[in-house]
């Protein structure tokens, strides 16, 4: 399995199995993404991975779906984000040697959107489920990865400005540092 795929089917799996703990109880509890509940960090990722999935297995990136209709349950969250992460895994492994996805008209390689969905998986992952800590060999990639996907001036929206952390934390906690998380305030 290549790199890419392997760092992101890591992340997926993380994503999934934080899931698998989340009830009803828990869908309108703040999740760790400051003014989201649970539920909505957990529909949120799957439209992320959705738009991931779409856009490698069609070289561009789609117009904004839109939001689910019906109930929201735990179990459908978990199986749309399920889905999700299954149509993402089936189309970085079938990229067909293509390598770059256009983007408002411009190529944006498609490694670095491998990297973006593994991002979101691992993240959102977290929010969802802080007791869950990001596997540490998975966050050691995606912090070698992060400057090729996110600098100083597209931070803006994205994600919150980094927070600090002291020396010696493990790669999971900095890794939600850098992506303006404190692990110390989690809900």
């Amino acid at each position: 399995m290549p790199a890419d795929e392997a760092m992101l089917a890591a992340a997926l799996e993380y994503a999934v199995a934080s899931a698998a703990g989340v009830g009803l109880a828990d869908l309108g509890r703040p999740s760790a993404c400051d003014g989201w509940t649970v539920a909505d960090a957990l529909a949120h990722l799957t439209r992320s991975l959705r738009c991931v999935a779409t856009s490698l297995a069609s070289g561009a990136v789609p117009p904004e779906a839109p939001e689910r209709a019906g109930p929201v349950t735990a179990r459908s969250l978990r199986r749309d984000l399920g889905h999700a992460a299954a149509a993402l895994t089936a189309a970085a492994g079938d990229l067909r040697g293509r390598p770059a996805v256009a983007v408002e008209g411009l190529p944006l390689p498609c490694h670095q959107l491998i990297v973006v969905g593994a991002l979101e998986a691992a993240v959102h992952g977290w929010d969802a489920d802080p007791a869950r800590a990001i596997p540490g060999e998975l966050a050691t990639r995606l912090l070698a990865e992060l400057p090729s996907v996110l600098d100083r001036g597209t931070r803006r929206g994205l994600f919150a400005e980094p927070v600090a952390v002291p020396p010696g934390r493990p790669p999971g906690v900095r890794l939600l540092a850098a992506l303006g998380r404190d692990d110390r305030r989690c809900p």
